[in-house]
């Protein structure tokens, strides 16, 4: 019964590390509502400032627990994740939400270094993969609830969203009163030097935990605003109509002018000849529907800009995310049969996996797609987090665990807070498209695919060779 209290207090800190970031995604498009004048990128930091503070906080948490409890750095941790989380729903102006959210990353940090050197600490072998599957599990399982819920209380009001936090009340409850008050074990003399005296893999994990981040994040940072927004497809700065007669008429008859067709056509539009035309505003909005697609026609200054109608209502991001995160609570169930399945091709698969889901998102128009792209990178968000704790763990010496984590928080959390910058650089390139989401999409399907080539001839090499990593096959 106590080994299982204990289980149930360390994965209750899984079940919190998703709020720091991915719950909040469905309000973005509603605080960017509310905070009209602020710049989109701004709007974002929201989701991703936090990450920014997470990095010195969980090299703070290395450190005290070399000195206090790991149990009452938790609960610090615990106590300035649970007040600042709340208070961003109080926040009158942007710069006070990012404030508190910045309070939050610290809070954040203390706690998601502790939650998985805990459990290399009280678990070994096939059971520490098994709790490290059960822990990825939890936290995608309270990312479908907290997406779920917090995409529904955006609806209602964005404010709402961040009380969720409050949850962190229960985990502080059962840290209290479950987890064994373990005595502090300083750092041997031999481990303080020399680069921390951690092993060169920790650091290399970390800058795969960098990479992995901005490829992954540019899903819970952009849906809501892909999905909800309309799509620009081009701006013509000659009329679609020869004359304000031609265009009553087809107005009234619904149909399209053959003058539109063509300039539809140029810019990859093929309309066919049930495309109806519809007054939206008096001469300042008209709509075009065509084989279930709408386009909206909008009069801006002296031209003409097209755009495709939103592909989902707001409120729909949370529910998307979720099936996202509820294909990593599967994947972390069957994680231990599926690395004996796969064993050193594991990663690989992951990566393909993610390439697909991003190049599916690149060309999404129904909602069905966008869905089926989720779930491909659902799958590897499942895999590739657990494989990078599961190494870390096993290459680092049980005393510099807990830094070892943190340094891979680092990385995971740098490339969570860099994601949304180094994609807005990637959308001033207009090689994968005009849409900016879309674009930063493209590009990621195809840095992926480049990397699943990489991971792949470096795993056959390594299985030639016999040097087979044993991490990937058995424990």
């Amino acid at each position: 019964m106590r080994k299982l209290l204990l289980k149930l207090s360390i994965l209750s800190i899984s079940l919190l590390t998703v709020m720091s970031s991915a719950a909040i995604s469905p309000t973005l498009a509603k605080i960017k509502q509310a905070f009209i004048d602020t710049e989109i990128t701004v709007v974002k930091l929201v989701l991703t400032l936090p990450s920014l503070f997470i990095i010195p906080s969980s090299l703070l948490a290395g450190w005290l627990v070399g000195r206090i409890k790991k149990k009452n750095v938790l609960l610090i941790g615990l106590l300035i994740y649970f007040f600042a989380g709340i208070a961003g729903g109080f926040a009158s102006n942007i710069k006070q939400l990012l404030f508190m959210r910045a309070v939050f990353g610290v809070g954040a940090g203390l706690i998601i270094p502790l939650s998985t050197s805990l459990i290399a600490d009280f678990f070994e072998k096939e059971e520490r993969t098994k709790m490290m599957g059960y822990s990825g599990s939890v936290s995608h399982f309270g990312g479908v609830i907290f997406l779920l819920i917090s995409g529904w209380l955006a609806v209602l009001n964005w404010r709402y969203a961040f009380y969720v936090c409050g949850l962190a009340l229960i985990s502080f409850l059962m840290i209290l009163f479950w987890l064994p008050d373990t005595p502090t074990k300083p750092i041997p003399k031999q481990y303080q030097y020399s680069k921390l005296g951690l092993p060169f893999g920790v650091y290399i994990c970390a800058v795969l935990g960098v990479l992995m981040m901005i490829a992954f994040y540019a899903a819970p940072t952009n849906l809501a605003m892909f999905i909800e927004s309309e799509r620009k497809m081009y701006t013509s700065t000659t009329p679609l109509f020869q004359n304000k007669e031609e265009l009553s008429m087809h107005l009234e008859r619904g149909t399209v002018s053959d003058t539109l067709r063509e300039s539809f056509r140029k810019n990859g539009i093929n309309l066919s000849l049930k495309a109806k035309l519809e007054l939206v505003e008096p001469r300042q909005a008209w709509s075009i529907t065509d084989r279930n697609i709408k386009y909206i026609v909008k009069k801006e200054k002296d031209t003409l800009v097209i755009y495709r109608e939103r592909l989902a209502r707001p409120g729909i991001a949370g529910y998307l995310l979720s099936t996202m995160t509820m294909v990593g609570v599967v994947i972390g169930f069957i994680l231990a049969p599926l690395m004996r399945l796969f064993r050193s091709f594991f990663a690989t698969v992951s990566i393909v996996s993610m390439a697909i889901g991003y190049g599916l998102l690149g060309v999404a128009d129904t909602l069905g797609v966008v869905f089926l792209g989720l779930v491909f990178i659902g799958f590897s968000s499942g895999v590739l987090m657990p494989l990078l704790l599961l190494r870390v763990a096993k290459i680092t010496p049980e005393p510099l665990r807990a830094m070892a984590m943190a340094v891979l928080s680092i990385g995971i959390y740098l490339g969570q807070f860099i994601s949304p910058v180094f994609l807005k650089i990637i959308s001033f390139f207009a090689i994968f498209g005009q849409d900016p989401f879309r674009q930063q999409f493209n590009f990621l399907a195809v840095g992926l695919g480049i990397a699943a080539l990489v991971s792949f001839m470096i795993s056959l090499k390594r299985k030639e060779s016999g040097l087979e990593d044993k991490v990937f096959v058995s424990h």
